[in-house]
């Protein structure tokens, strides 16, 4: 488990904290808007068209709101907002590609287009006028531009280059068997869910630490005092907070640990580290109910709804 463990590091002031929120709320949104657009694919070789065409439309000005909300040096840093803004980008154009191929022609219908531009352009005598149509057309098409050949008036006969015919050999169709889920889908899935689970706790360090304005003690952070296996999982996901840099661990006037989030400037230097440093921390059921009567801990201070985290991996 890597840590900041410098406790003169300046605290988080109150506008990095708004905007780390908003950044994590941002992604959130994109990722709500990519599963409602992986939704309308699934729907869309049944739904009707044009429904489908009014979803995508307001799937991508959400998706332009969002890019609005955030400044230009914001983006520049968080490159992770501009990729999931391209993939709803390319998500809404297969979700209207397949509404298309399911529409096929459409209703577009070739005598009725030749018939309207016929009477568009017949005169009073009911004879074509197509001095008006050749009027209409070099509106607006331009003149190409004249290119002055090299060869002049060389008259040059091209080189025929004969090739030879090559033989298609017939190919086998091979039998794979019966298809497969990758292993890859899996580990996809169950990574997205731990940075789901990630966002979640770090959202709610950010609101208790500017609630109370200082560092919070780490024993009260990761308390459940309803369930001891909570708690080492609030643990183990911390963990990982601290690894990445995105909230310190540091320890009080009394030596005991306590964690904030980080500043902008703090976690780029820990993406920079090469080295971690490596800490142990005993945990146990005794220890566990000390720590309980220490802080008074009748709630959990971070809110999981686990069921629906699993229930939702489970569905993908």
């Amino acid at each position: 488990m890597s840590s900041i463990a410098s406790s003169k590091n300046p605290a988080m002031d109150r506008e990095e904290i708004q905007t780390k929120m908003q950044r994590s709320l941002r992604k959130q949104r994109y990722k709500e808007l990519l599963e409602e657009g992986a939704q309308l694919g699934l729907r869309a070789e049944t739904a009707d068209p044009v429904d489908t065409f009014q979803a995508v439309q307001k799937i991508m000005e959400t998706s332009n709101a969002l890019q609005t909300e955030g400044r230009i040096k914001d983006r520049a840093e968080n490159a992770t907002e501009v990729l999931m803004d391209a993939q709803v980008l390319r998500m809404s154009h297969d979700v209207v590609h397949a509404a298309m191929q399911r529409m096929g022609n459409s209703e577009f219908s070739d005598d009725e287009f030749v018939g309207v531009i016929l009477s568009s352009f017949d005169s009073e005598e009911g004879i074509e006028n197509w001095d008006k149509l050749t009027r209409e057309a070099a509106s607006i098409f331009y003149m190409a531009k004249h290119s002055q050949s090299l060869y002049g008036a060389f008259e040059h006969e091209p080189v025929v280059v004969q090739k030879e015919a090559k033989q298609r050999t017939q190919r086998q169709r091979a039998d794979y068997g019966e298809a497969k889920k990758p292993d890859t889908v899996d580990k996809l899935l169950k990574k997205e869910k731990s940075a789901q689970k990630l966002n979640l706790i770090f959202n709610q360090i950010l609101k208790i630490y500017e609630q109370r304005g200082k560092e919070i003690p780490y024993f009260e952070l990761i308390i459940d005092p309803e369930d001891f296996m909570n708690t080492v999982d609030n643990a183990f996901q911390i963990s990982f907070l601290i690894r990445d840099g995105r909230v310190a661990l540091l320890s009080d006037s009394n030596h005991e640990p306590i964690i904030r989030p980080t500043t902008q400037k703090e976690t780029e230097q820990a993406q920079r580290m090469t080295e971690t440093t490596q800490a142990i921390l005993g945990l146990n059921t005794r220890k566990w109910r000390e720590m309980i009567e220490r802080f008074q801990v009748d709630e959990p201070l971070l809110i999981l709804n686990r069921e629906e985290l699993n229930m939702t991996q489970s569905q993908r």
